[in-house]
């Protein structure tokens, strides 16, 4: 698995990354019973999101079974940096050099099934939410800022985004 750890835009530390999440983990993760990050996450830098319908397609969401839908009004990202490497694999099959064996969209690549918009993907085993995370609500032509882990609760504004620290 040398290809693995050899892929050109790997994720360093203090690339910001997020992760779509379904509405039904916001508030597990707000009230402190969901305190992990795992799973397929990605670079912020290749997947600038300005909808539900692009967070949706540079994702590649629509595996089955998914809590996501190409027509929802809305859907949330946990944004955090990156504190090490080694938590995050690229996702290859057998065909590119590695062993990971799903059913699309996953397409073994290394990058997500995101419409022809190159998208590199990344996988996580459970992490701790590091401190500084953030939830975001991705809406049509908005987002907006939710809360930012502080390493122990979530902190909530009260009127606009001035915790905020991921854009």
């Amino acid at each position: 698995m040398s290809q693995v750890s050899q892929r050109s835009g790997s994720v360093a530390p203090g690339t910001l990354l997020h992760k779509a999440i379904p509405p039904r983990m916001v508030e597990p993760y707000l009230t402190g019973r969901r305190s992990v990050i795992s799973g397929f996450v990605h670079r912020v830098a290749d997947a600038p999101v300005s909808g539900p319908e692009d967070l949706y397609r540079l994702f590649g969401l629509g595996y089955r079974g998914s809590d996501f839908s190409p027509d929802a009004d809305e859907l949330y990202v946990l944004r955090w940096r990156a504190v090490g490497t080694e938590h995050y694999k690229v996702p290859y099959s057998p065909e590119h050099g590695g062993d990971w064996v799903l059913e699309p969209p996953f397409t073994g690549t290394g990058y997500a099934a995101s419409g022809g918009q190159p998208v590199g993907e990344y996988f996580t085993d459970p992490i701790p939410v590091p401190v500084g995370a953030e939830i975001h609500r991705i809406a049509r032509n908005r987002s907006d800022f939710i809360a930012r882990y502080d390493g122990q609760v979530w902190l909530r504004p009260a009127e606009g985004s001035q915790l905020c620290a991921t854009g």
